[in-house]
């Protein structure tokens, strides 16, 4: 009796993972306290297995703690904790509600898919790239669709609700610049996997998510295991009807551990209850099939990602930073918090949750101005706002340590590059007409107006207490062909001096900077 309730309890504990993710990208007025993300985003497997080897944070035991619910229990994780695996669910269970076509049936494992994508997976982090990841990593791909699909929505609600019903006292947000490469991969997604989800259940986890095959490599030697008791089953295919993940085969009684998700969905149908989730030794089932020739592969696998996690960890802990500064002229300025652009490309994910919660929107999601390695990563993007001088969200609420959380005395020294002038662009010396926007805004003065001629005064800039900001670069009248002043990239973050005086206060308006 209490077996046929495990799936309510898996349910129920699945929809609360889920909620408590989506309010993470739903957050359209920055409300949210930091220490919720960190809390609601713990057990995100890659993250947390980033974030365990990132030096300058706080570690993260989540993955930890997921390879050792594996162990004991199986996929747990795909089935309860993963929001794509949830999404993939609620698809299922939609399709069964409207579909006269609810039965499922066993279907054979795609090893000569899985397995190459997962060795895929681990050959490119050894080269020292997680790309690959980024772009099949179930929690980024949920980032990214909670962030250009779930949010916009939300916010578009927001606004026509404002709109339509001012009574209610809903005020209108401004909605983030539409970034299209971002929205087509998210909605690409999305349509993948619901369509794989709609017509095979749970083929995506079982296929293409190289987190599902390297938690089903895991699984293998699991303590509990779904198993089908012989001698009172009566075959009648209800067990193999209700599986998702496509893996019970009536015929043999067996269950390939590998795909199983641990949803417990067979067990309340078998009305003989002969399938039962217990200690895999505690029921006999039919003699297991011989072992077969890709045994070895699957140990070759988990011992090469064991091994690349501990040299990884080893190299990532025993490494001195590099004490020069590259600046690129203008280049793509990583978030502060990133420590470096290499740094940034080697962590992060791609989920765009820093994006998504930056109030000022100055971060985007980059295209290619990182490189192919970098696709789709948070950049700065000053033409759209500058990186408010008191804000530290985006370290604060980054589930992998890309960007690291810093103390906002810490954030204020933070060079993230280094302000340049162009005076023959500057509209003081092309249109011989009064400015100073850039040094009006300057929160650390790194800007200011020295005099010039006919009564004039010009920018002057001082490189060595600028953080770049930005809010000189968004401040510059200039549009055509450049800014006159802008931040130049710094490929590693360095430490600003502190200002010779007071910053200039300055107050935030829809019109900001005229």
């Amino acid at each position: 009796m209490i077996q046929k309730q495990f799936k309510k309890g898996r349910v129920i504990l699945s929809l609360l993972f889920f909620v408590l993710i989506i309010v993470s990208f739903a957050d359209i007025k920055g409300n949210i306290p930091a220490g919720y993300f960190k809390t609601v985003l713990y057990l995100q497997f890659i993250p947390s297995l980033l974030k365990l080897i990132t030096p300058g944070t706080i570690i993260s035991l989540g993955a930890i703690f997921v390879i050792i619910l594996t162990f004991a229990g199986g996929r747990v994780y795909c089935s309860t904790i993963c929001p794509l695996g949830v999404m993939q669910d609620i698809i299922i269970f939609v399709k069964r509600k409207i579909s006269s076509k609810k039965r499922l049936k066993f279907k054979k494992a795609l090893n000569l898919i899985r397995y190459p994508i997962l060795v895929l997976g681990i050959v490119s982090l050894f080269f020292g790239g997680i790309l690959f990841f980024n772009w099949l990593d179930p929690y980024a791909n949920f980032g990214r669709i909670g962030a250009h699909i779930i949010q916009p929505v939300i916010l578009g609600v927001n606004n026509l609700i404002a709109k339509i019903l001012p009574s209610v006292g809903l005020m209108p947000l401004e909605a983030r610049p539409f970034h299209f490469a971002s929205f087509a991969f998210a909605a690409g997604v999305f349509l993948l996997v619901g369509i794989m989800s709609f017509f095979s259940g749970r083929l995506y986890c079982n296929t293409v998510c190289p987190v599902g095959t390297l938690l089903g490599l895991l699984s293998k030697v699991s303590l509990f295991k779904i198993r089908i008791d012989a001698s009172s089953c009566t075959k009648c295919g209800k067990c193999q009807a209700a599986c998702k993940a496509n893996c019970i085969n009536i015929k043999t009684l067996e269950v390939d551990e590998t795909r199983c998700v641990s949803c417990f969905n067979c067990i309340p149908v078998c009305e003989d209850s002969s399938i039962k989730y217990k200690l895999s030794s505690k029921l006999k089932t039919q003699p297991a099939i011989a072992a077969d020739n890709t045994d070895s592969k699957r140990r070759f696998l988990m011992v090469s990602a064991v091994g690349y996690l501990t040299a990884k960890s080893v190299s990532v802990f025993g490494a001195e930073e590099k004490n020069h500064v590259c600046f690129w002229r203008r280049g793509t300025v990583a978030p502060p918090g990133s420590l470096s652009i290499e740094h940034l490309k080697d962590r992060c994910v791609s989920c765009h949750l820093c994006i998504s919660v930056c109030p000022t929107k100055v971060l985007q999601p980059s295209w290619l101005e990182y490189g192919v390695t970098g696709m789709l990563m948070p950049k700065m993007d000053f033409m759209h706002n500058f990186c408010n001088y008191e804000c530290t969200k985006c370290g604060e609420v980054c589930p992998t340590g890309a960007i690291i959380h810093l103390p906002p005395e810490e954030k204020k020294l933070t060079q993230i590059g280094k302000v340049q002038f162009v005076q023959d662009d500057c509209i003081v010396e092309t249109e011989g007409t009064s400015c100073g926007s850039c040094s009006e805004h300057c929160p650390t003065q790194a800007v200011k107006m020295v005099p010039y001629k006919n009564g004039l005064t010009i920018p002057e800039t001082d490189t060595s207490i600028c953080i770049g900001c930005g809010a000189c670069e968004y401040a510059c009248p200039v549009k055509d062909p450049h800014k006159a002043i802008f931040v130049a990239s710094s490929l590693v973050h360095a430490r600003a001096e502190k200002p010779k005086s007071e910053k200039i206060e300055y107050e935030e308006t829809e019109e900001f900077p005229f």
